[in-house]
This record gives structure tokens, C-alpha cells and sequence, in this order.
């Protein structure tokens, strides 16, 4: 067990010196796999923020009738009456307009503007979950609604919350197609550094197989040099994207705060941050693997 430690403590130091040997090269060769990581990490941050806004939206089906400015307290209980009578019309809450403007004064924050108004501007409503959510119910509901006296305007409130749920969903899927592009990319920069590191030590190598180096013991020092690449370049991209999701997400609480909302932008988690430096290592070492694989495959180790 000691051997198996110290062996590959060696193949890491010297894969660390060969990377600080080469600190341009290095530095240009884990940039790139920086932006390649960068790239879906920002995207899965950015989507799922916007999934996570969506899951507090209320996608149940809710219609929303508004009465005119003219309907008295009377005629409202009286519509209430009918609309319970209806096929399709589960339960129903009245929201008074009185009760409407104290709410829209709490949330909106918009208590100073609307205390220079002297009368009420909103209108009587009615809140009204219907039993059968599919669409014809629902436009049979809305339409038996709208008929009734004195109701101005029918809503239903739950289309573009799923809308928006349905473009998450369809988002989610564009990244984890980008990611898996952008992680062959990954796999084909780390792995054609490797091969052009074997190519400069090709000398060494062949030289090493002659007094008895075994391939794992050749082929060791260049995994390690594919995965400290991948590590070193999964950390670099996740400062990037912490530093950005901190620097937009000062602007955007903001901005929810302005309309009452109380949102803030979140950035990846410890156990995310461990999958991307783990995955950014995991792609470097399997460059690694396949360029020496193809290297040994071809018999130019052997020469």
C-alpha cells in the first residue's frame, strides 16, 4: 500500500513540475478548458434560479372574475350565488375591493401613491377553482362567467406560469446537450496537450521502456498532468461563475424588491462546487487516458 501511495505521489509531482515547466502553454491550455466548463455552469446557474423562481409560482388552475366599478355589495352576493351554481366551479372566494386595496398597498408598496386617490380603483373579484382543469372545461367556465351581469373581465392565471415551466424544462435540456458538447471539447483539448507531450518525450519514453518502466508507470505522470489540468480548470470557471452570480445578483434583489418580490439570485452550492471541480478533473484525466491509449495503440511507445 505504501509502494501504491508513493508512486503515485511521485507521478503527481511530476506532473505538477511539467505543468509550472511550461507556464504559457499551462496557462492558455486550462483557459480554454475554463470557458468550455464555464460556459454550461453558467447556464445550469442562470436556469436554475429561474426553475427555482418558477416551483414558487402557482400553476393550479385559478380563474379570476372582475366585477365593474358600478356593482354594489348586493349584486356581488348575488353573482356569487349564481357562479356556485355552476357545473364546473369548485371553490369560490369573494375578495371585497376594499380588502383588494389594503393587499395591493402591503405588496406593492405603493401605500403613498394610492393615499392621494379618493375614491377605490379596483373592483369587486371572485377567485374560483374549477373541478376540471382541461381546456374545454375551462373556456366553458370562463364563458359561463363572463355572461353573468355586472362581471367585467375572466382570467385564468395558470397559463404562463406553466409556460414558463415548460421553457425550463426545454432549457434544462438545451444545457445538458451544450454541457455534453463542451465536455468532448474538453476531453479533445486535454487529450491533444497530452499527445504533444509524449511527442516532446518521446525520447524519454522509449528510453524508459527499454530499461524496464512498465506502460502504467510511463503512462501515470501524464494522467495526473490531464487531471490537474481539468481540476485547475473547473476551479478557474467556478470563480467566474460565483463571482458573476454575486455581482448580476445585487442588481436583480434590487429589482424585486422594487415590485415587492423577494427573490435573490443563488450561486452553486459546496456538493455543486465539488461536481464541477470533480467533473473538470474527471474530463482532463479522460483526455489523458485516450491520448496515451491511441499513443500506445499506434506503437509509438515501443519505438
Amino acid at each position: 500500500m505504501r509502494a501504491w501511495i508513493t508512486t503515485h505521489t511521485q507521478a503527481m509531482s511530476r506532473a505538477s513540475i511539467r505543468l509550472r515547466a511550461q507556464p504559457l502553454a499551462s496557462t492558455l491550455s486550462i483557459a480554454v478548458i475554463a470557458i468550455a466548463i464555464l460556459l454550461p455552469l453558467a447556464l445550469y446557474i442562470l436556469f436554475a434560479n429561474v426553475s427555482n423562481a418558477a416551483a414558487r409560482l402557482n400553476t393550479e388552475p385559478n380563474v379570476n372574475a372582475y366585477l365593474s366599478l358600478t356593482a354594489t355589495d348586493g349584486e356581488a352576493k348575488e353573482i356569487e350565488k349564481k357562479i356556485r351554481l355552476l357545473s364546473n366551479a369548485g371553490a369560490v372566494a369573494f375578495i371585497p375591493r376594499d380588502v383588494a386595496l389594503v393587499e395591493m398597498k402591503k405588496r406593492a408598496n405603493l401605500g403613498d401613491l394610492l393615499a392621494g386617490i379618493d375614491s377605490n380603483p379596483l373592483p369587486h373579484a371572485f377567485a374560483i377553482k374549477p373541478k376540471l382543469t382541461d381546456t374545454t372545461s375551462l373556456d366553458t367556465l370562463r364563458r359561463d362567467i363572463t355572461a353573468l351581469p355586472k362581471v367585467e373581465t375572466v382570467t385564468v392565471d395558470f397559463e404562463w406560469a406553466k409556460k414558463l415551466s415548460r421553457f425550463v424544462e426545454f432549457a434544462q435540456r438545451i444545457v445538458f446537450l451544450i454541457s455534453a458538447v463542451l465536455a468532448a471539447a474538453v476531453i479533445f483539448v486535454v487529450g491533444n496537450t497530452i499527445r504533444l507531450q509524449m511527442l516532446t518525450q518521446k525520447e524519454e519514453i522509449i528510453v524508459a521502456r527499454l530499461i524496464g518502466a512498465t506502460r502504467g508507470f510511463v503512462r501515470r505522470p501524464f494522467l495526473y498532468f490531464g487531471a490537474l489540468q481539468g481540476a485547475a480548470a473547473g476551479a478557474i470557471a467556478l470563480i467566474a461563475a460565483v463571482g458573476f452570480t454575486y455581482w448580476v445578483g445585487s442588481e436583480v434583489n434590487i429589482l424585486a424588491a422594487s415590485y415587492g418580490a423577494d427573490f435573490q439570485l443563488r450561486a452553486p452550492t459546496l456538493g455543486q462546487s465539488a461536481w464541477v471541480i470533480g467533473g473538470g478533473t474527471i474530463l482532463g484525466w479522460a483526455g489523458a487516458f485516450i491520448s496515451v491509449s491511441m499513443y500506445w495503440r499506434h506503437g509509438e511507445g515501443e519505438r
